[in-house]
């Protein structure tokens, strides 16, 4: 059915939508909107379609698009065309019908094996290397954007925060990605360029592996602190895993972009070479399915599976970030209590796999709680997709440790402000040194032995409200922007309306 149907026509356009594709489900939610599952009825084709409100960042929203319509490979997710409807755009592409990577670890409840990872790897890295030789940064790689067909071939999805590089900019300035998976230079806001997709790629095989990235337990600030500032990650246990992998790896991870691997080098990887064919994801999308009938059939008679009038595909899963309690932490975020259906998805063990749920991914199930896309402006902050994850907060569990943490050296005072001017303004310079520390990790003159217990308690307590505070802020300067947009676009429907 592919042969006949390659993209929205005009005419199919200009037609009532609704006579042409088929809402079947909901299966997901993407960097800007909600995902549904869709047919195009006259030849049967299944396709994805992202519904964007109006309401989101239209700049961002035509980046993905113009993106997406100039890729033209097996291995990123195919485009077919875009449409206005009830207010909302409505993007329609290529349906990859076994999820995302991230979404099968979830199900299976359990980690990939060597020969798996190599595989996906392969075709991911296919992608990658398109990509770049195109000049294009997807800057946001992880396993919930990996998405796999039904035949098991990995595409490269959601381009929400894609860059493209140009001959007068040749790398960029803006720190933007999922946190755990940013590049050191990202995190630095020194220029990056398509390396820093590797670096997520390795990071990425970690997770894939272990079922989470590296430092995905604690805050995603403090992992903003600790990723430019301590050495490469690795496997937890390097001996469980062939010494090939390990060194790929370690070619991915290399904190200097200059001799970071490029995709086409990394593709003549022994690791790499060695992957068998894609018939081994085979049986493991197989299982999903199975699984995925089997919670269908099992559901609770007083679980609706609607969500706004459209049929929800997958039973919930729970997508939070598991945290070992038994473990001494400095930081530990706290996330909101949530009831789901499927429970023992959460932690599982099995024989020689432990999993855990690493609430990371960007294409997310209805109910997950996920640590969405991270954008941080030329000014420090930050936003976030997720509402609910802008409200956590940092909890300081064992004040001994807290010794252990490097920060910049300020001459002001260190009693505690007690006005809300002052407040305010001792967390502005408080804003400043975090900046500071992250664009400068080599400078350790001014280390914590510098600072009294008092000072650093202070500083430390002080961060979520500063978060707060650049939040707000960023608010306030994402409205005017998108204000004459909204703007713009009344007045042509106005305009449309009058002719």
């Amino acid at each position: 059915m592919t042969e006949t149907f390659d993209r929205l026509t005009e005419a199919s356009l200009a037609q009532n939508m609704d006579n042409i594709l088929e809402i079947l489900c909901k299966i997901g939610k993407g960097s800007y909107g909600c995902v549904y599952k869709a047919k195009h009825r006259e030849t049967g084709q299944l396709l994805a379609i992202k519904q964007i409100p109006v309401e989101s960042d239209l700049q961002e929203i035509v980046k993905e698009i113009s993106i997406m319509k100039q890729c033209d490979s097996p291995h990123i997710v195919k485009y077919f065309g875009s449409y206005f409807k009830d207010s909302d755009l409505w993007i329609v592409m290529e349906y990859c019908g076994a999820g995302s990577v991230s979404d099968i670890m979830k199900l299976r409840g359990k980690i990939l094996n060597e020969q798996e990872i190599a595989v996906i790897l392969k075709y991911t890295l296919k992608g990658l290397q398109y990509l770049h030789l195109c000049s294009k940064i997807h800057r946001d790689i992880k396993a919930g954007n990996i998405l796999l067909t039904n035949d098991g071939h990995a595409k490269l999805a959601d381009f929400g925060v894609a860059g493209q590089l140009t001959d007068t900019m040749a790398k960029r300035n803006t720190m933007i990605g999922t946190p755990f998976w940013m590049a050191p230079e990202v995190i630095q806001e020194i220029g990056h360029g398509v390396l820093a997709d590797i670096w997520s790629l390795g990071i990425t095989t970690i997770e894939i592996a272990e079922g989470k990235p590296p430092y995905s337990d604690i805050h995603p600030m403090r992992a903003i602190f600790m990723i430019p500032s301590r050495p490469p990650p690795t496997f937890k246990d390097m001996s469980r895993w062939t010494p090939t992998l390990n060194d790929f790896v370690s070619k991915c991870l290399v904190k200097n972009p200059d001799a970071r691997s490029t995709a086409t080098e990394l593709l003549n990887h022994e690791f790499i070479r060695n992957a068998k064919d894609i018939s081994v994801l085979r049986q493991m999308i197989d299982e999903v399915r199975e699984i995925q009938e089997r919670q269908k059939t099992t559901l609770p008679s007083n679980t609706t599976t609607f969500h706004n009038g459209i049929l929800t595909e997958r039973p919930f899963v729970n997508d939070g970030t598991l945290t070992n309690k038994n473990q001494e932490e400095t930081i530990v975020p706290k996330h909101q209590q949530q009831t789901f259906i499927n429970t023992n998805t959460n932690r599982q063990d099995t024989e020689t796999d432990t999993f855990q749920s690493s609430s990371c991914n960007t294409m997310i199930e209805l109910s997950s709680e996920s640590s969405d896309t991270m954008i941080i402006n030329e000014n420090g902050t930050e936003t976030e997709n997720d509402a609910d994850s802008q409200q956590e907060t940092l909890k300081i569990t064992n004040k001994q440790q807290v010794t252990n943490i490097k920060i910049p050296y300020s001459n002001q005072s260190s009693k505690r402000p007690t006005t809300d001017r002052t407040k305010e303004d001792f967390m502005k310079l408080i804003a400043q040194e975090v900046r500071a520390y992250n664009k400068n990790e080599d400078d350790f003159q001014h280390t914590v032995e510098q600072f009294s217990v008092e000072q650093i308690e202070q500083r430390l307590a002080l961060l979520d409200e500063i978060m707060e505070i650049e939040l707000k802020e960023v608010q306030n300067r994402f409205q005017s922007k998108r204000k004459p947009i909204l703007d713009a676009i009344k007045l042509k429907k106005q305009n449309q309306n009058h002719h």
